[in-house]
């Protein structure tokens, strides 16, 4: 196993906090792109999850890396690691990482990336690329955040948003019992006190999370090599993911092409039901992947997923 090819982006001065910054990620080139414009993929990973959720590796087990899939396709994926999570550069005040500015932070690095690839200096030995269409590919918290980035920064061409709920944002496990549904100011009130100053990482060990994440089918050496991944949450934007509606308004301001797709098994109770906040979008693809969780991307049948979003992002016109 190899550590994919690792592109440093400093935002300082272009985001709305104070002090230094920057945004790591990790850049999967084309392989074998044809003539014409190429699909940039700028991949948001959810809750716990650093950048190494579109590029799983699993011993002995190949084919869990849902950007080299997508890359072999002749797209360029660009993996993010939020701020405050991974190799990106930390806050110290949780409370000010909210929605919109971890959006705004992630904005700006996508600008400076989108031009680095198109002049040629993203990656040692890539040439300029003819970028489009630009997606933003987000699950679940990241699925919120590519929603809040679209809303607030036209950031897109076309968004996908996977697992994750604008209109009915309850989870159950196998028991049918709702996981309490936090208000925005229940987590923001403690916030604004310093109550999640420390970075919080979240157990997955936990049997409701394992149900809710993992079919029943995912090995347990795949769970155990996703596990490695596991990270601090971006400030109170974690928490804030699972605030029902706090998308939705944000959801019916995008008027680019939507995909949403989700696990038969997710996090709404009625997956057609995601499809409707998205009503300023002419053209809203529902996809719901069978035999699968939470996380897509470990799933037996993650291919079915990847293929069918490759072949919808072929499809986008112009």
């Amino acid at each position: 196993m190899s550590t994919p090819p690792s592109v440093h982006v400093d935002v300082t001065g272009s985001i709305p906090l104070d002090g230094e910054h920057h945004i790591a990620t990790w850049a999967f080139p084309p392989q074998d792109a044809a003539d014409g414009p190429v699909p940039l993929l700028f991949c948001l990973p959810g809750g716990s999850y650093t950048k190494a959720y579109w590029h799983l590796e699993v011993p002995g087990r190949p084919g869990y890396s849902f950007a080299e899939h997508l890359a072999a396709q002749g797209m360029l994926v660009i993996a993010v690691d939020h701020i405050g999570v991974g190799e990106s550069s930390g806050h110290p005040r949780a409370a000010e990482l909210t929605p919109d500015v971890v959006a705004a932070v992630n904005a700006a690095a996508l600008t400076k990336l989108r031009a680095r690839a198109a002049d040629g200096s993203l990656l040692p030995g890539l040439p300029p690329l003819p970028i489009g269409p630009v997606v933003g590919v987000g699950h679940s918290m990241g699925a919120m955040l590519a929603i809040f980035q679209q809303s607030l920064h036209e950031s897109f061409d076309t968004v996908v948003s996977l697992g994750y709920g604008t209109s009915g944002p309850i989870v159950t496990f196998g028991d049918d019992t709702p996981v309490g549904a936090p208000t925005f100011e229940s987590i923001m009130g403690p916030a604004r006190s310093g109550a999640f100053d420390t970075p919080f990482q979240a157990d997955r060990t936990m049997p409701a999370l394992r149900e809710h994440f993992y079919a029943d089918d995912v090995p347990e050496d795949v769970i155990a090599a996703d596990d490695l991944t596991s990270t601090t949450l971006p400030g109170v934007t974690g928490p804030l993911s699972i605030v029902p509606f706090i998308a939705t308004d944000h959801a019916g301001r995008i008027r680019c092409p939507v995909f949403v797709g989700f696990g038969d098994r997710d996090s709404t109770p009625c997956h057609r039901d995601e499809t409707r906040p998205f009503y300023s979008s002419r053209d809203v693809t529902l996809y719901v992947l069978p035999k699968s969780a939470h996380c897509h991307n470990s799933a037996g049948t993650r291919h079915l997923l990847w293929d069918r979003l490759a072949g919808w992002i072929r499809s986008l016109p112009g």
